[in-house]
């Protein structure tokens, strides 16, 4: 068998450079890898909190109706809508002239139901002299006596009809129960208002309860979360 000294050398040749570019190409694979560079994130375990959210109606935790007590025409507003209040403070005025005329009868009646049982103590006195000295009878003196019972009893019901005529007129004024935020107000100043009438409300909005619907499985979901 003869060799072709020429073709051999041919073929020699381009092993050689086959093998050349195969090692030039594994190198600049060798150094892509080493450059390359991945990110690592660490996987840890840790409680999530998943937030629901809800329409919710949220009231003050003290909300006061203000209605007036008497009736009568109101007279003065001191307060608007929205305002801002303190306890005590006076809101509303009604026109008194018909409570402070029945606050001035029942001080008249108290003074001469007074009078008048003076006027028997006095009667008393001089009926018990006269029976001591034997010129009446007994019987007398026991009449004077239930005089003055009776108008004792006059004075206690002028008492409580002046207190009564005092509460009433103090109904005129309305002030506010506590500290407080000023809601509608429906009527304006002249109204004839009734008793009862709705003046305004009076909240309290420092703290306040919020009210929201919860489905059954999101309740019983939030329940075996809480539970140990």
């Amino acid at each position: 068998m003869k060799i072709n000294p020429g073709l051999l050398c041919a073929k020699l040749s381009c092993m050689a450079m086959l093998l050349a570019g195969c090692h030039e190409y594994g190198q600049k694979v060798d150094e892509a890898v080493e450059m390359q560079t991945l990110p690592v994130t660490e996987i840890t375990m840790k409680d999530t909190t998943l937030h629901h959210n809800y329409v919710a109606d949220v009231e003050a935790v003290r909300n006061v109706e203000l209605r007036a007590r008497v009736q009568g025409f109101l007279e003065k507003m001191y307060v608007d809508e929205g305002q801002e209040v303190k306890k005590g403070q006076l809101l509303f005025r009604i026109n008194d002239e018909e409570y402070r005329a029945e606050m001035a009868k029942a001080k008249a009646n108290l003074s001469s139901a007074i009078a008048e049982a003076k006027a028997v103590q006095l009667e008393v006195g001089r009926v018990k002299m006269l029976v001591d000295k034997k010129v009446i009878s007994d019987t007398e003196l026991e009449v004077v006596k239930a005089r003055l019972n009776a108008v004792n009893a006059k004075i206690e019901e002028a008492k409580w009809a002046e207190s009564n005529a005092a509460v009433r007129l103090s109904y005129t004024s309305i002030r506010s129960p506590f500290d407080g935020t000023i809601d509608r107000i429906p009527l304006k100043a002249g109204s004839l208002i009734d008793h009862g009438t709705l003046l305004t409300m009076v909240s309290d909005v420092k703290e306040v309860y919020t009210y929201f619907n919860v489905s059954e499985s999101e309740y019983l979901e939030y329940v075996k979360s809480r539970m140990p």
